[in-house]
């Protein structure tokens, strides 16, 4: 039976520096909204119960146990958390931060002139992020991870970002538990070619903590929770994420499922438009126990 929850929404408009809130019921379950001046913000926990526009799809069925032992707070979504500009922000300073570190190739920098000014998907809207990024072949993907769980990406640690990113970063930061300072979190960009992927996984729970966010630009990918144990490939939760959208995921999450990317570009019903994706990662470091 499903079970209907009373959830708060609240409203804010802002007017010559002022703010008027009002709070309302909603009656979908899982779900509540902060709304922010032009931006709306929804987030979304793994509740068993989702409303029909949900950008979590509980695919597995009720009785499959994947969701037994898991807190539904251990994961949230938030989505519009980031304004088009500031996506663009993020993107901007992403892209130039790896190819900072990474260092870009002769042949690349010939390649990056040659299409200079072509937008990745000709078909896309001018403000859309997606148009942040060059070509596919304008970068230096790599094929695969180390422990082969990425493939088509480029990834590196980023310790050092422009101030404006640094307040944008913060701001996704505060919605850790926690709310946990910039020295006590590590940081990194990864970057997906179009045909990249990120295979189901347990982030290696001895390199960072207990809790891991992560930041959504450019096009949007299906996120996949699934048992670590083999089984039914319908048993998991596909969980949207669009640009500007924002995850976090702790405790039972973190180290009883696993997650990944698969090269799909379909949520429900829904096709998405293939393209190139950051991700900016946030993850508290990891504390080492202490013995008894």
């Amino acid at each position: 039976m499903e079970r209907e929850t009373c959830l708060e929404v609240q409203e804010g408009r802002s007017k010559g520096g002022t703010s008027e809130r009002r709070s309302k019921p909603s009656t979908f379950p899982g779900l509540a909204r902060v709304f922010h001046a032009s931006l709306s913000s929804a987030s979304y926990t793994l509740t068993g119960s989702q409303p029909s526009n949900s950008p979590i799809w509980i695919r597995a069925q009720p009785d499959s146990g994947l969701l037994k032992d898991i807190a539904p707070g251990d994961f949230t979504l938030y989505t519009n958390v980031f304004s088009v500009g500031e996506q663009k922000e993020l993107l901007n300073a992403a892209l130039e931060r790896l190819d900072e570190i990474r260092g870009v190739s002769r042949t690349i920098k010939k390649r990056r002139k040659e299409v200079m000014g072509v937008p990745t998907a000709a078909s896309v809207e001018p403000n859309n992020p997606l148009n942040q990024f060059r070509p596919d072949d304008c970068y230096e993907f790599d094929e695969g991870h180390y422990d082969g769980v990425i493939h088509r990406y480029r990834e590196s640690h980023v310790s050092a970002w422009p101030e404006s990113a640094e307040e944008l970063l913060a701001k996704a930061r505060a919605l850790m538990p926690g709310r946990p300072s910039l020295s006590a979190v590590q940081t990194h960009a990864l970057h997906l070619a179009s045909d990249g992927e990120i295979l189901p996984h347990v982030d290696n729970v001895e390199a960072s903590g207990k809790t891991i966010l992560g930041m959504s630009l450019g096009a949007s990918r299906v996120l996949r929770l699934q048992p670590k144990e083999n089984g039914n490939p319908e048993d998991c939760v596909d969980i949207l994420l669009e640009s500007g959208s924002v995850y976090v995921q702790t405790e039972s999450v973190r180290y009883n499922l696993v997650h990944g990317l698969p090269l799909e570009w379909q949520f429900r019903d829904r096709p998405l438009t293939p393209g190139q994706r950051m991700s900016i990662m946030i993850r508290d470091l990891y504390s080492t126990p202490i013995s008894s």
